[in-house]
């Protein structure tokens, strides 16, 4: 979750209003959040295109990965100050970095067979890769990391590691089926990334790495920690959530960053636990179910679940918040999912939006509506100037 610190005015230029927020003693992240325009940034990973809608839900953009040789574009994530994205493309095995102020795919990185998702580092000095490797290669999962000069728009590989190579994991392998790396968060400095392990549940478990060493710090078993997908740091930055889930199962952890003790555990009140957000104010954080199309509402203070979302529109999968924190989006699958069939089918590709308060929806966008190809996962909120 980005927030609007010293640092990053810096960067942006202090605002009349951030400025006045700051005299009067108006807390500057609620003051820019209730000002901030943004736009809403969705991945339809089925015909390979990026549909951008500013916050009156008018279509202002698109992006044709497949115009660039990429395929089934699934994860996206925004520098520190969104000038620029990153999206995993799965079919291709690479990543494109894309300047968001004009949306021009500025370079494309060759990372790997089934790379699931691209991740910038807090300070932005580097995009973490998660890589779920080759279908026909066993324990190849990896995470890459990529340099990202953004003034100079200069990217490159520096270094990557095989999961199933790191000594830490070779003390414990028979404890693991296949190993491919799927969702990382890292913590507030950036020092560790928690790195779930999937996608199937039974190849699940989780990995905490060293980002200076790109050693792994600690290895569990799918056996202790039943998590595949997603990853959130809390919004006071001491817990990461991991979840996983399956056609029967949702589940979900909160781990103290700095022990890796488990600090709670419970079921998400759904199946297919998937993907997690905290709210932009900081005040709770959203969990939903892909196969149930519900989901959750976790205190972010005490880690207890206060309240349940009872439709989130079929097959949710991804899903942000505006940066007021009144709206909350989520992509839906379609009829020919291209990732997890069958568990991932629905039939409203696009994404919900969400009533934060009441917990309703209050409209459905279908980019592409009528057609069959159309399958929507990832998606994320670029907060302008």
């Amino acid at each position: 979750m980005h927030t609007y610190t010293p640092a990053r005015l810096a960067q942006r230029g202090l605002s009349t209003l951030a400025l006045a927020a700051l005299v009067s003693g108006v807390g500057l992240q609620a003051a820019l959040a209730d000002s901030a325009r943004y736009e809403i940034w969705a991945l339809d990973q089925g015909t390979h295109k990026a549909h951008i809608y500013d916050q009156d839900l008018k279509e202002v953009a698109r992006i044709n990965f497949g115009a660039h040789g990429m395929e089934v574009p699934h994860m996206i994530d925004f520098s520190s100050d969104y000038r620029y994205a990153a999206v995993a493309n799965v079919a291709t095995g690479n990543i494109a970095v894309i300047r968001t102020e004009d949306y021009r795919v500025v370079d494309i990185i060759e990372t790997g067979p089934r790379t699931h998702m691209a991740g910038f580092l807090p300070d932005d000095s580097a995009i973490l890769v998660d890589v779920i490797g080759s279908p026909d290669v066993e324990r190849d999962g990896k995470v890459v990391e990529v340099s990202s000069d953004l003034d100079n728009e200069s990217f490159a590989i520096e270094r990557e590691l095989v999961i199933a190579d790191d000594p830490a994991f070779q003390e414990r392998e028979g404890e693991f089926n296949d190993v491919a790396a799927i969702c990382h968060d890292t913590t507030a400095d950036g020092s560790r990334a928690f790195i779930t392990l999937g996608p199937d549940l039974d190849n699940g478990g989780l990995v905490v790495m060293d980002t200076e060493s790109m050693t792994l710090d600690a290895v569990f078993s799918p056996n202790e920690l039943q998590v595949n997908c997603g990853t959130m740091l809390t919004p006071d930055e001491q817990h990461m959530i991991v979840n996983g889930g399956g056609e029967a199962t949702g589940l979900w952890y909160a781990l103290d960053v700095d022990t890796l003790e488990v600090a709670t555990s419970n079921v998400s009140q759904g199946i297919d636990a998937h993907g997690v957000r905290n709210v932009p104010n900081g005040d709770a954080i959203w969990m939903v179910n892909r196969a149930s199309s519900d989901g959750v509402v976790i205190d972010a203070e005490t880690l207890e679940i206060r309240d349940t979302i009872p439709d989130t529109g079929e097959t949710p999968d991804i899903l942000d918040f505006s940066p007021d924190s009144r709206y909350a989006f989520i992509t839906l699958r379609g009829p020919n999912p291209v990732s997890m069939p069958h568990i991932a089918e629905g039939s409203t590709p696009g994404f919900s939006i969400l009533d934060v308060e009441t917990l309703e929806i209050v409209d459905i966008i279908q980019p592409a509506e009528g057609d069959e190809s159309s399958d929507f996962h990832g998606i994320g909120v670029r907060v302008m100037d």
